[in-house]
């Protein structure tokens, strides 16, 4: 056989499988993919319809971007008999993640066999030959911000002539990119407008060519435009959603496909959609992993071909992504509790570290009472630390020997040696109720006992050291609920920072400068903590609470620029009527209206305002302005 009647034979049966196929083919001679028609009795119920929702591993041929809303790992197999012996089929895969986005993989094929081969005199062969091409798809899907969802694929095409008489198989691949994207609002409340999605899916962005003996096909430029709309139902869980496409290729006029889906809890499905030419139908039933759909209608080519039926099956598995964001919100805050550990652990060696050292330095000072007090610090944090156990001891010992010598001293030198001994054993006893005190951190009540013992013993250095190491420890607890209250206070963990104060001012109660700062920090924190608790109410609409809340807030702060603004707005919505205008007002309010009305909104509003003036609580002009303003704000 001559190369050109062979390459004219090839031509021709692939043409011909073209139609038998369902394919779609121009009356300029240019074609689309063997595989366009797409994969998943789901779509195919829908009317091929499926572009604006593509949520299950089918994605990677009607829109890659919808990989990101695919709930858990699902694996999807399909099939469709078609005339002539022929077999259409795909697998699928897709793979969330939490963060990192969606993979997903598929195989799609179509390909008959026992096709009667002639030679060029037209004489029949006793050999066949079969046909078949497979698309691979590698695609990957991640959210971007704004609502918005990216999606690509690469497809690799493998097609094959195998068998041939003339010169056994004809192999080619070619290889093309898709890109997809997919949009679903959120920031919308009223029924109406949210439940939207929009998706867009661009095929052979990179065009793939495909090689069959001297003839090369490269796959045209085609783009999908998908619109679904959910319409829920109140209680258990059904919805309808209504779809269309709007299906362009660069070789063939713009097609049109409509679906219509009724979910059942979840359970059940019925589909119904019309693919540009006839009607398809189909049904769907989940039970536990397992999702099986069925369609049944006919291909693009209804006058040529009779209706198919088609079958999926998908299996859910693994982890969920509720379950992946549950598994990482825990291993978050496991980790946020292991830095804060860690943290507190390394603030904790620092500390003892700290402590000990300055209670070694107090002790070879002979200043007992200080190095007690550091050395107590020690063990608090921690308590099994074997040298400040043992220094302690050693520190209380010599502090009663230190004292004890003065007070002997003291007797002896005293000419009434029995008033010196009672003075001993008094200034003993509250001595030691100042040390007992002071250990229980009640440093107000130990300066106390630590005085009367002063009183009888006005020269006793070691008492004296005793009142200035409690009035030292006293500061440093003042300063420590201070520094522990403001970052309360940071975390807007209002009522703690305000406990925490309340125990400094207490503790501070004679110190002036210590007292002022603790009040200036109390009316900051009083301050943000009611404008946090009037906002919560004006959100809930507890306008009454909310303008009592600001009313204290004005207290504290006369100023404001915010609480001064949500005053105003609680009592408009508290005390506002709805109040009957006089004649002059009433024209002044309808002027307002028919500058809005012919878009003149700064007008309107400046005139509306004059209204303020005379009735500054009337809530239909606020209203007005209210509304106007938002327009203003909306167009800049």
């Amino acid at each position: 056989m001559k190369q050109g009647n062979k390459i004219k034979f090839i031509l021709i049966n692939l043409l011909s499988l073209y139609f038998l196929c369902s394919l779609s083919y121009s009356q300029d001679g240019g074609t689309e993919s063997n595989l366009s028609a797409g994969f998943g009795s789901r779509a195919f119920g829908l009317g091929q319809a499926f572009t604006g929702l593509a949520d299950d591993p089918t994605a990677v041929f009607w829109n890659p971007a919808g990989l990101e809303f695919v709930y858990q790992q699902s694996f999807t197999l399909f099939h469709t008999s078609l005339p002539e012996g022929t077999l259409y089929d795909f697998i699928g895969y897709a793979y969330p993640t939490l963060n990192l986005g969606t993979f997903g993989a598929g195989i799609g094929r179509i390909g008959t066999g026992d096709i009667p081969q002639s030679d060029n005199q037209h004489n029949d062969l006793e050999t066949s030959c079969s046909w078949e091409e497979y698309q691979g798809f590698f695609s990957y899907a991640k959210k971007l911000p704004w609502d918005l969802t990216s999606g690509i694929t690469m497809r690799v095409i493998r097609r094959a002539w195998n068998n041939l008489f003339f010169d056994d198989n004809l192999v080619d691949v070619g290889v093309g990119l898709d890109l997809g994207l997919m949009y679903k609002p959120h920031f919308f409340t009223t029924p109406f407008l949210r439940d939207w999605s929009f998706g867009l899916n661009v095929k052979n962005l990179f065009t793939p060519q495909v090689k069959e003996g001297i003839r090369i096909d490269e796959l045209p430029l085609s783009i999908r435009f998908g619109i679904l709309r959910k319409i829920r139902f109140i209680g258990g869980g059904n919805n309808v959603n209504f779809l269309m496409d709007f299906n362009y290729s660069e070789k063939r006029d713009l097609r049109i496909h409509f679906g219509s889906e009724y979910r059942f809890r979840n359970l059940g499905t019925l589909r119904a959609g019309y693919n540009g030419s006839s009607v398809s139908f189909g049904a769907g039933m989940q039970y536990n992993i397992f999702q099986i759909d069925y369609a049944f209608g006919n291909s693009s080519y209804s006058d040529y071909f009779p209706a198919v039926h088609r079958i999926s099956l998908s299996v859910n598995f693994g982890l969920t992504r509720d379950d992946l964001f549950e598994i990482a919100e825990a291993e978050r805050i496991a980790k946020e509790e292991r830095i804060i550990a860690e943290m507190r652990e390394a603030d904790k060696r620092k500390f003892v570290s700290e402590h000990l050292a300055k209670a070694e330095s107090y002790f070879e000072e002979d200043k007992y009472l200080d190095a007690i007090v550091e050395y107590q610090q020690v063990i608090g944090q921690d308590p099994f630390h074997m040298r400040a156990s043992a220094m302690l001891d050693s520190s209380n010992a010599l502090l009663q020997k230190q004292f004890n010598d003065q007070q002997t001293l003291a007797v002896q030198q005293a000419l009434d040696k029995d008033r010196a001994e009672n003075d001993r054993l008094f200034v003993q006893e509250h001595f030691d109720k100042g040390l007992l005190l002071l250990d229980k951190k009640q440093f107000t009540e130990s300066l106390i006992e630590f005085n009367i013992a002063l009183e009888r013993d006005s020269g006793n250095e070691t008492i004296l050291n005793a009142i200035s190491t409690t009035k030292r420890r006293l500061s440093e607890e003042i300063n420590g609920l201070v520094r522990q209250s403001r970052r309360e206070f940071q975390n807007k963990n209002y009522s703690e920072a305000l406990r925490l104060l309340a125990d400094a001012r207490l503790l501070g109660a004679d110190n002036a400068q210590i007292r002022t700062e603790v009040e200036t920090l109390t009316q900051r924190i009083k301050l943000q903590e009611n404008i946090h608790q009037g906002l919560l109410f004006y959100d809930i609409g507890e306008y009454d609470k909310a303008l009592q809340v600001f009313e204290e807030a004005l207290r504290i702060d006369p100023e404001n620029s915010l609480v001064k603004e949500y005053y105003e707005k609680s009592k408009i919505e508290t005390i506002g009527t709805a109040e009957k205008m006089d004649h002059e007002t009433e024209r002044l309010y309808l002027e307002g209206v028919d500058k809005f009305v012919k878009g003149k909104y700064q007008q309107a509003i400046d005139i509306w305002g004059k209204i303020l003036i005379k009735h500054p609580y009337n809530k239909k002009v606020l209203s007005a302005i209210k509304n106007t303003r938002e327009r203003l704000k909306n167009m800049e």
